[in-house]
């Protein structure tokens, strides 16, 4: 925790006695917020996470992080939203590792103070694929990962996981791990044929307007809910909005305020509907 001295010497007497207590608690409890630094499981009487080895592919090695929280706690998507922790993976070490694929379940959306967030409330089970350079030997690794936990108050947790020292599966663990596989988003490949999308200048702000087929998602792929991003950090969208069942909006954000490209073929759609979640990467221009 960063304190700001130069504030604190403006409070008055008893704020600043409290405001001590409230720095000296808050040191004692940093094992417990950023993690108890021991490999592939973290317990506390909110969170409980374990690293999990699960089983080989020819590609690679799938390991899985089961995450359990107590009522009322959640945790985020790959992107939370407008607000909330976007988690972090930095890989410390590795041997004949030659790239990581995260499996993200479809997210559930909740509402909070007028605000979305993408997320999981009770349990998440994360599959990690870690695929190989050369398949005759193994991966190994050391990775540092970062999650937030919230309820009225948010925690980030740290957590190192390491391949040698992860926890074995069993066949109920490993049922589970396919059961989540499955609840991940399913890619669209013939997504000019879904979605077209336009770039306008709506009150001084550039917006993209998406529109899907009606055809496709209508009845159980009705759209739920549907979530923006760009394979780029320097631009992100607003929340979407909706316009018709089959029309939405959103702003157009960037680093460069101006003066910016989008790339159309960058755009990941992730909708959200009754049967489950889809992924279209990309969309056709010329909106009509």
């Amino acid at each position: 925790m960063r304190t700001n001295y130069t504030q604190l010497m403006f409070l008055p007497k008893t704020n600043t006695i409290f405001f001590l207590l409230f720095i000296f608690i808050s040191i004692l409890s940093a094992p417990y917020v950023y993690g108890n630094q021991k490999y592939n499981s973290f317990k506390s009487d909110d969170v409980e996470i374990s690293f999990i080895n699960a089983w080989e592919t020819e590609e690679g090695n799938l390991f899985a992080l089961f995450i359990k929280m107590k009522e009322n706690w959640k945790t985020y998507w790959r992107y939370p939203g407008d607000s909330g922790f976007a988690p972090e993976l930095k890989l410390l070490s590795d041997k004949n590792l030659k790239k990581i694929k995260i499996y993200w379940p479809t997210p559930k959306v909740f509402y909070e103070n007028e605000t979305i967030i993408n997320g999981y409330k009770k349990d998440l089970i994360l599959p990690i694929l870690f695929l190989k350079n050369k398949n005759e030997n193994q991966v190994e690794f050391e990775i540092e990962l970062k999650m937030g936990f919230c309820e009225d108050i948010c925690i980030p947790i740290k957590l190192l996981l390491n391949s040698k020292y992860a926890f074995k599966s069993s066949e109920k663990l490993n049922k589970m791990i396919s059961q989540s596989l499955k609840n991940t988003p399913k890619e669209l490949l013939s997504s000019e044929n879904l979605v077209t999308c336009d770039v306008k200048k709506i009150e001084k702000t550039m917006t993209l307007i998406s529109k899907f087929d009606n055809n496709f998602f209508s009845k159980k792929k009705y759209i739920d809910h549907l979530i923006l991003e760009y394979k780029d950090d320097q631009v992100w969208f607003s929340e979407t909005k909706k316009l018709s069942n089959k029309d939405y909006i959103a702003q157009i954000k960037s680093i460069e305020e101006e003066n910016f490209l989008l790339n159309k073929s960058k755009i990941k759609y992730t909708i959200i509907t009754k049967s489950g979640g889809f992924q279209i990467n990309g969309c056709k221009s010329n909106y009509n």
